[in-house]
């Protein structure tokens, strides 16, 4: 056996192969012969989707129900928004697929990588509007494509951004603190140029339905770029977020410590006696009502009768002396 650093070969060995192969005497078959093979330019940016998708939908789910919420509270606009959809596609071509006018806000999301958009179709604007001054929202089928938004439908694009934006903060707290800037606003994806046509971005699509009718839609756009340095914190968020043997030990222990110190009304009932309104409007000072007790008075815990009891004394004290409980007993 060689040793660590001598050869595994000698030279006049290695000399022999180097004849056969310029010869052609060397038999046998390659290996790997004939295998397919693609190229791969180890200068091009990393585009793989690494990012977690199950965190983004957890996103999605807390951010749709604080834009319906925040919608509701600062427009009295109850949309029925449908839960976020995800894909995953060229940002070249999501903006092929949009037509103005819109209201396409880059949005500087910190502490994210790069800008995102948050984009608000035309039909939602006209709808809250609508909606704000007693109308009905509907679908329109013609806008014109270069059609700029009035100062009113601007300040409608306000409330509904700045709803977007709370909305995002609070659906991204559980995984990071985040802050969203407006840094330009447009009427086109045409003109926000957050990345290349070839760079992936993760759309996500949040549709408003009326009755029977499409009634535009709201999208949140991330560059694959911006999620990819955080995409650690979205992995760790999920796979901490199982149960925990030992904290919820601790959460039943002190729970159980927090019910000792809950107090409770407890009722001692000696006895009953039925009388008519008649009797109960000519009572006055002084009066007896006969009663007869029973053998022993009941113990009633907020609202539940839990034991009987012998009412006597105990010292200077009327007290009660516990007999019997009458608890159902549970099924085994």
């Amino acid at each position: 056996m060689a040793e660590d650093n001598d050869k595994l070969l000698t030279d006049e060995e290695l000399s022999a192969i180097e004849d056969m192969v310029a010869s052609g005497d060397l038999g046998g078959e390659g290996y790997n012969v004939g295998l397919a093979a693609s190229a791969y330019d180890l200068t091009l940016q990393d585009t793989s989707v690494g990012v977690n998708v199950t965190a983004i939908e957890q996103i999605n789910d807390r951010f749709h129900r604080f834009m319906r919420a925040g919608l509701l509270e600062e427009l009295r606009y109850n949309a029925r928004l449908q839960p976020g959809r995800i894909e995953i596609i060229r940002y070249g071509d999501y903006v092929q697929s949009t037509s103005p006018p819109l209201s396409v806000n880059v949005t500087k999301i910190d502490p994210l990588r790069g800008e995102c958009l948050t984009v608000i179709h035309s039909q939602v604007i006209f709808s809250c509007l609508d909606n704000w001054f007693g109308g009905s929202p509907k679908s329109l089928t013609l806008v014109p494509p270069g059609r700029i938004f009035t100062p009113t439908e601007s300040a409608v694009i306000d409330k509904i951004r700045t709803v977007m934006f709370s909305s995002l903060a609070e659906a991204w707290s559980p995984f990071l603190q985040v802050e969203c800037t407006l840094t330009t606003s447009e009427i086109s994806a045409v003109f926000a140029n957050i990345a290349a046509d070839d760079d992936m971005i993760i759309l996500n699509r949040f549709e408003t339905m009326g009755d029977s009718e499409d009634l535009g839609y709201v999208d949140i756009v991330y560059p694959y770029a911006s999620l990819k340095l955080v995409r650690d914190v979205l992995r760790s968020r999920i796979q901490t977020s199982g149960s925990d043997e030992d904290s919820d030990a601790a959460w039943s222990e002190d729970l159980l410590e927090s019910l000792d110190e809950v107090p409770i009304d407890v009722v001692v009932t000696a006895a009953e006696l039925a009388i008519s309104v008649d009797q109960l409007s000519n009572l006055k000072a002084g009066d007896w009502l006969p009663i007869r007790p029973p053998d022993h008075a009941e113990v009633v815990i907020n609202g539940f009768p839990v034991f009987t009891a012998e009412v006597g004394s105990r010292g200077n004290q009327v007290a009660i002396q516990i007999v019997e409980s009458i608890m159902p007993e549970e099924d085994s």
